[in-house]
């Protein structure tokens, strides 16, 4: 048994989730991806408190308004955020220019 490879392909799934909650469903939902899917609350994931996930490209955002890269974070943290994003929806779509 490979846990590496097993470990990889949870961690590329639970991504790939996240991703695909921002945009494609999203996309499919709002008929845009031009805003960001804002949690009701932000969530604290290692060194990094996640507020949101741009939905035009995936990306997650910290409350500092800085990208978090996935590869930066751990297993259990990407399942925490798996949880409040794509299993709970404990998120509003924001459209950009309610953003600004």
């Amino acid at each position: 048994m490979d846990y590496f490879k097993e470990i990889s392909e949870i961690r590329n799934k639970i991504h790939r989730d996240l991703v695909q909650e921002a945009t494609v469903r999203n996309m499919i939902k709002n008929q845009t991806t031009d805003g960001v899917l804002l949690l009701d609350k932000p969530v604290k994931v290692g060194p990094y408190v996640v507020q949101s996930i741009c939905c035009e490209k995936g990306y997650l955002i910290s409350t500092e308004d800085r990208i978090v890269r996935y590869q930066d974070l751990c297993v259990e943290q990407l399942s925490v955020l798996h949880q409040v994003f794509v299993t709970d929806k404990k998120y509003t779509f924001t459209p950009n220019k309610q953003l600004v």
